[in-house]
């Protein structure tokens, strides 16, 4: 991998990254913490796509509810506790999908807000980490179902209003085969590339001595799609796929503006075991799992939805 690539344009079927599904423990405990901590609307109308889009063979859910943030919404899921287990968290080394970053400039102080909802730190020390001296601040910590989160607070952010959903981030033992799959999926290149990630202020951010990662960005229109490969301590290889009702990060899911169009293109690049589609009146949705079995899914909305990201701002800073 090169240190950095130029942009290469989106391919324009993908909307962007429409929302991140959460399996947590206890969903009226999940709720009021990320409100405690972030500016995110409960959304009204029914979203039948949060009950009814599970993948084949996915257990009933014991409730849900969506989150809606300035440019993304988080799914909220909680089934029975016989089937989706106790809280573990996973390792920050993964591999899968490890977390989500939220943005907001330093005045707005995400960090204490989630301390003060009892947050509990992955990072070292009791503030935010200016990892590379350019005004941005980064924390891991973990919610009330032990899912890690990052915090980014920026002297000089350059969206509107107090908060963002900057990037979904996985971790894989093979960066390149995800790269490549990615690629085909999204219909662009990696906007950023590193080979070697590593210092004391790493090592504070991640909380692992001596940690050394590779890393891989996408800009995904509405925020940023993140691979890493962590080289110390080294990512394991990944096993069999965690089954959906898991505790953890279940699925993330794109809007196309096409689904059968998206879908074809994928089949003519090799990408040929999506699902039948599951259908909802919001849309419909397609599942898919990359080369490190994670979870992804296709989803149009019906036309003029509200709830598309057409109705949300894009990165324009990139």
């Amino acid at each position: 991998m090169t240190a950095s690539n130029p942009r290469a344009q989106q391919h324009t079927g993908i909307r962007g990254l429409h929302h991140v599904g959460l399996s947590v423990t206890d969903l009226a405990a999940a709720r009021a913490f990320y409100q405690g901590v972030m500016p995110l609307q409960t959304v009204s109308e029914p979203f039948a796509l949060t009950q009814e889009g599970r993948p084949p063979g996915a257990a009933p859910l014991a409730s849900a509810t969506l989150l809606r943030g300035p440019n993304a919404y988080l799914a909220l899921q909680q089934f029975p506790a016989a089937v989706a287990g106790p809280a573990q968290p996973m390792p920050v080394s993964g591999p899968g999908v490890t977390h989500v970053c939220y943005q907001c400039p330093v005045t707005h102080d995400l960090y204490a807000r989630a301390r003060a909802q009892q947050a509990q730190p992955v990072s070292r020390g009791d503030a935010p980490v200016d990892l590379a001296g350019r005004g941005v601040y980064y924390a891991y910590l973990r919610d009330p179902s032990q899912l890690m989160f990052e915090l980014e607070q920026l002297d000089a952010p350059h969206f509107d209003g107090d908060f963002w959903v900057a990037h979904v981030a996985l971790v894989s033992p093979d960066i390149e085969a995800l790269v490549a799959f990615y690629e085909k999926l999204l219909g662009c290149t990696t906007y950023n590339t590193t080979d070697l990630l590593r210092g004391s202020r790493a090592d504070r951010v991640t909380g692992i001595d001596q940690v050394a990662i590779r890393a891989a960005w996408f800009n995904v229109g509405n925020m940023v799609f993140e691979l890493w490969q962590y080289l110390n301590p080294i990512t394991p290889e990944v096993g069999a796929p965690v089954p959906y009702e898991r505790v953890g990060y279940n699925k993330f899911v794109f809007e196309v503006a096409d689904l059968d169009t998206e879908c074809a293109r994928l089949a003519a690049a090799g990408v040929s075991d999506l699902s039948e589609p599951v259908h909802s009146p919001q849309g419909r949705m397609v599942f898919g799992r990359d080369p490190d079995q994670n979870l992804y899914g296709l989803m149009e909305l019906a036309k003029g939805s509200t709830l598309s990201l057409d109705c949300m701002p894009s990165i324009t800073w990139m």
